[in-house]
């Protein structure tokens, strides 16, 4: 992982990087690409969260999020009109 600060101790981290292959997996794009953009978001909502227990579920939800609309994105302007 990129960001050691952004991770408060070892549990955490692996918890994130469960996350991270999941979603790999579930959307079949590699893990790299992935980790960019979970890295990105995670630092994002954490600033913020007085809570963190759900920052995973959070994180993953808005990756997800964002990799389909870029595929929608890239799908539909690519389309013949």
């Amino acid at each position: 992982m990129a960001s050691a600060c952004l991770y408060e101790n070892d549990e955490e981290r692996k918890q994130h990087c469960r996350a991270i292959q999941m979603l790999a997996k579930d959307l079949g794009i590699p893990e790299e690409e992935v980790q960019i953009l979970y890295e990105k978001v995670l630092s994002s909502l954490k600033e913020g969260a007085h809570i963190k227990d759900f920052l995973p579920i959070l994180v993953c939800h808005n990756v997800k999020q964002k990799i389909r609309k870029d595929i929608s994105s890239r799908t539909s302007g690519s389309a013949p009109s």
